[in-house]
């Protein structure tokens, strides 16, 4: 193959191309990168290491986009012709090396996104479970992304069976001899990631696109025996250029590099996804923080006093609240008919601060979202999305019995408020599965 590549410029100039451009939009030049590496912890080692895993550079905004592809693809195809022109002659292997080592990172670059990915959804944390204020809003009110996430939620089982592949084809990528079957894995597997992301509007296709680029330096350095094989029913041997690490003045760092590798991606993220997925209060996605105690749970509106006027339900009234859900975390979510709601575009999957976890209020209407802090017998709310930045509250907060709550304050307008709230008794089919199972339910499937 060497010489195919030296009688064959525009070859070797491709050659060129690949590597600089997968080079660029792997290698981290942007400060964000170091921020997250520099500040990694324990606490939130997962969502740490998945950001940089992931890490795609952007240059035109806070994510990656077409525009910085276009860029890289740019100064690749230049720095490609440059690196070709400037090139000494070299001995007929050179050309083997540059895709050899393309190839070994390549490799373990997609191995430690896998890994990482693998054992989120094998210790099904990659998506949690739905919310009480998502299972009490109609079905229409999601985003499309929201609705795969959410369809992804309620089938856990589904979420592990896509770790284990995702975990079998980062095992085998580890090994030279294994790596063409892992990219057959990963190729339909994340080609049909990409189109999800199309086909539901979500923000991680550049991701998915990604990944599967960097299956082609594997892909296509066997294509040529696999089409011999399997097409023209030819007996095929593998590849037999090997390069000699005794040659290598680095090849010292190869265990110590495959064994840190191993220790990162392996041990700990396994370790820690585990430890996540054993304690049901901790989340990726919603607030740690922890809500009133014996306080979750849908409560209907009872009364409604706004300035001193009682509103009285109704199907088309905008202002008065139709029911108040507690979460088993500092959030609570107000129902409101007849009203359009205002959207901002979800962030990354897992975020360290609670303020910047957005996940239960992106993407989803008919509801507004709101945090809350406790001081004595006072509860303060404050709407996180950003196009409610004045929606807040502060009210005076009474629990006579365990079933209702009494709310009376004001608005940052100044305006009065008076809230009668009545638990409902309300059963949750997904909740009682967990319980006794489906066929306890009398499912059979």
């Amino acid at each position: 193959m060497a010489a195919y590549l030296q009688n064959h410029v525009w070859k070797k100039y491709l050659l060129r191309v690949s590597i600089l451009f997968i080079l660029l939009l792997s290698l981290p030049l942007q400060s964000d990168f170091y921020k997250t590496l520099f500040t990694i912890s324990w606490q939130y080692f997962i969502a740490d290491v998945f950001h940089l895993v992931t890490f795609l550079p952007h240059y035109f905004g806070e994510q990656n986009g077409v525009l910085d592809w276009i860029l890289i693809l740019i100064i690749a195809l230049i720095g490609a012709a440059v690196w070709l022109k400037k090139e000494k002659p070299g001995n007929a292997d050179s050309e083997q090396l540059y895709y050899y080592y393309l190839r070994i990172f390549v490799r373990f670059k997609l191995a430690a996104i896998l890994f990482v990915a693998g054992f989120l959804k094998l210790f099904p944390i990659f998506v949690p479970e739905l919310s009480l204020s998502h299972l009490n809003t109609a079905y229409g009110y999601f985003a499309d992304w929201k609705h795969l996430l959410l369809s992804l939620s309620a089938a856990p089982a589904y979420l592990v069976f896509l770790g284990i592949v995702e975990l079998i084809a980062a095992v085998l990528l580890l090994f030279r001899k294994t790596a063409f079957l892992a990219v057959i894995f990963v190729i339909p597997f994340y080609g049909n990631a990409f189109l999800a992301d199309l086909a539901y509007q979500g923000p991680t296709y550049f991701v998915s696109t990604y990944i599967v680029l960097l299956t082609l330096p594997i892909f296509v350095y066997d294509l040529q025996r696999l089409g011999s094989l399997i097409v023209d029913f030819k007996e095929t041997l593998p590849a037999n250029w090997k390069l000699d690490w005794r040659e290598i003045s680095w090849s010292k760092w190869r265990l110590p590099l495959k064994a840190a590798f191993v220790f990162v991606f392996i041990v700990l993220t396994g370790v820690r996804s585990y430890s996540i997925y054993q304690q049901p209060d901790s989340s990726l996605h919603y607030p740690s923080e922890t809500g009133l105690p014996d306080i979750e749970g849908k409560y209907m509106v009872d009364i409604f006093v706004l300035n001193g006027d009682t509103l009285a339900s109704s199907p088309i009234d905008s202002v008065r609240w139709k029911d108040v859900v507690f979460e088993k975390w500092n959030t609570l979510s107000v129902r409101k008919v007849n009203t359009v709601f205002k959207d901002e575009p979800a962030t990354a999957f897992f975020q360290r601060e609670d303020d910047h976890r957005d996940y239960e209020y992106t993407q989803v209407g008919d509801r507004l979202y709101y945090r809350y802090t406790i001081t004595n017998d006072s509860i303060a709310l404050k709407n996180p999305n950003r196009n409610y930045h004045d929606d807040t509250y502060l009210f005076k907060l009474e629990r006579p019995d365990s079933v209702h709550i009494n709310l009376a304050g004001f608005n940052v307008r100044g305006d009065t408020l008076q809230v009668g709230l009545r638990k409902v008794d309300k059963k949750y089919l997904l909740y009682e599965v967990k319980k006794i199972g489906r066929r306890g339910l009398g499912y059979k499937l």
